[in-house]
C-alpha cells in the first residue's frame, strides 16, 4: 500500500474527472504570444519536424526538449509551459520538438527523431538562437525523457554530446513486473493499463521491449551519461523506472541529483496551477538543472545527492 496520500488538490481533480485518464489528450490553453519564442522547422535528412524556439538571456548552452505523452500523443503547445519554465529558470534557449508519433510511425521512429534532433540543434545553434554556445543539453518528461536520454546514450562520446540531462517522470524500463505498476496500477491519473497501450501503440515487435533504444536502462554504455538530474512521483506507475535507472546510473559512476516526491502522480508538471507541492517540485527540478549546467564540469563541490 502507498505510504503517502496523494495531493488533494490533485485527488480532487481526478475524482471529478469525466472522462477517463488512460488515453485521454490534454486540451492546453494555446500559448501567450512572446517576441522571444517562435515556431521553426529542423530540417533533417529525409523528413522535418516542427520545433519551437524560446530565446534565453544566456547564451553558453542550449536545451533540447522532448514533451511527454506515451509517444503516442503530446505536441509543442501540449507542453508548452513546461519549455517555458525550463528556459526561464535556467536562463537558457530551448528548443523543443515534435517528433513523428506512434501508431503512425512506430519504434524507433520517435529515437531517431531525438537523435537527429540534437545533433541538427549542435549544428546550427548560431543561427537558432544567435549564439556561439557549443554545449547542448537535454531535457524531457516521461516519454520525452525516454528520448532524451537515448539521444544522450546514441550521441556519446560524439561532438553533440549533451552536457546534461534533465529527467522528469521517466519512462526507461518498459518492464510491467516493476513493484510500482501493479502498487499504483489505478486511480492515480496514468494507469498501467494506459502504459501498456502506449507500448503496444509504438512497439510493433514485443522483442523490441529489450532493446536499450526503446529501454534505455538495458544500456552497456550508461557510463558515457553526461550528470543527470531525475524528478519521479512517488504514487507513479513508473516510479520504479526512475529508481531503476538511478541506482543503474549511479553503479555506472554517472553523477545523479534525484528527487521522489512522494504525493505526486505521474506527469504532475500539468498540475503546477493548482497544486503548491507540484509547482514547488517544478521549481526544484528546474533549479536543480540550471545549477548543473552553471557548475564547472570539473567541480568536485557538487557531489552527487539527493534533493529535497
Amino acid at each position: 500500500m502507498p505510504t503517502h496520500s496523494l495531493d488533494p488538490r490533485i485527488a480532487e481533480v481526478l475524482g471529478n474527472s469525466e472522462v477517463g485518464p488512460d488515453v485521454r489528450a490534454s486540451s492546453p490553453d494555446r500559448p501567450v504570444p512572446d517576441a522571444t519564442v517562435r515556431d521553426a522547422v529542423a530540417h533533417l535528412e529525409g523528413r522535418s519536424l516542427p520545433v519551437r524556439l524560446y530565446q534565453g538571456p544566456r547564451d553558453d548552452c542550449v536545451i533540447v526538449f522532448f514533451h511527454g505523452g506515451g509517444f503516442v500523443k503530446g505536441d509543442l503547445d501540449s507542453h508548452d509551459g513546461q519549455a517555458r519554465m525550463l528556459r526561464e529558470v535556467t536562463e537558457r534557449p530551448v528548443v523543443s520538438v515534435r517528433y513523428r508519433l506512434a501508431p503512425e510511425h512506430r519504434f524507433p521512429s520517435a529515437h531517431e527523431d531525438a537523435v537527429e534532433a540534437v545533433r541538427w540543434v549542435h549544428e546550427n545553434a548560431g543561427a537558432l538562437f544567435t549564439t556561439s554556445a557549443t554545449r547542448i543539453a537535454v531535457a524531457g518528461s516521461s516519454a520525452g525523457a525516454n528520448l532524451a536520454l537515448g539521444a544522450a546514450l546514441a550521441l556519446a562520446s560524439s561532438p553533440s554530446a549533451p552536457v546534461a540531462q534533465l529527467l522528469a517522470c521517466p519512462f526507461a524500463s518498459g518492464d510491467p513486473a516493476l513493484p510500482s505498476r501493479s502498487e499504483f496500477a489505478d486511480g492515480y491519473g496514468l494507469t498501467s493499463r494506459a502504459v501498456e497501450w502506449f507500448i503496444g501503440a509504438y512497439v510493433a515487435d514485443p522483442a523490441q521491449r529489450q532493446d536499450p533504444r526503446f529501454a534505455p536502462v538495458l544500456s552497456e554504455d550508461l557510463a558515457l551519461l553526461p550528470p543527470t538530474v531525475l524528478f519521479s512521483a512517488g504514487l507513479d506507475p513508473l516510479r520504479d523506472d526512475a529508481r531503476v535507472l538511478s541506482e543503474r546510473l549511479r553503479a555506472s559512476g554517472v553523477r545523479v541529483l534525484a528527487s521522489e516526491e512522494p504525493t505526486l502522480p505521474h506527469g504532475y508538471f500539468k498540475y503546477a496551477g493548482i497544486s503548491e507541492a507540484a509547482n514547488d517540485a517544478l521549481i526544484r527540478m528546474n533549479t536543480a538543472f540550471r545549477d548543473m549546467l552553471d557548475a564547472p564540469r570539473t567541480d568536485a563541490s557538487y557531489p552527487e545527492r539527493e534533493l529535497k
